[in-house]
């Protein structure tokens, strides 16, 4: 894609991570790795005004995931989202991060055949105290 201030064009990335619901949700992308470093996110072609669209730097930390294969539904999201919560609930190690949405992560282009698609639900969890 390269629909941007410098129109550089650049790969895509995976994983797209989407967040949230009908018109509350957001999708992400991962930057290139060139643009990994702290302070680095400033070099980044920035997006067209008015697109929409903003740059925002993750800085990582914990989180709890569930991988599973095949087409990311909404009902297999929502199956898989309930079965993080629930194993988080037992989990004597950690707890989900206060106000964290659960983010739907894909990892494969849409031509990939459902036997080779990787998905993950994950949140962002710290230790418990």
């Amino acid at each position: 894609f390269g629909k941007n201030s410098a129109s550089t064009a650049m790969k895509m990335t995976t994983p797209v991570l989407t967040r949230g619901d009908g018109e509350d949700q957001t999708m992400s992308f991962v930057m290139p790795s060139d643009y990994w470093e702290e302070g680095s996110e400033s070099l980044a072609p920035q997006p067209l005004e008015g697109s929409g669209v903003r740059l925002e730097r993750d800085n990582g930390g914990y989180r709890a995931a569930i991988m599973f294969g095949g087409y990311a539904s909404k009902s297999e999201v929502s199956r898989r989202k309930m079965q993080l919560l629930e194993n988080l609930e037992k989990d004597e190690e950690f707890v989900i991060v206060n106000g964290s949405p659960i983010c739907l992560a894909q990892y494969n282009d849409p031509f990939t055949p459902p036997w080779k698609r990787r998905n993950e639900v994950f949140v962002p969890v710290v230790p418990r105290n």
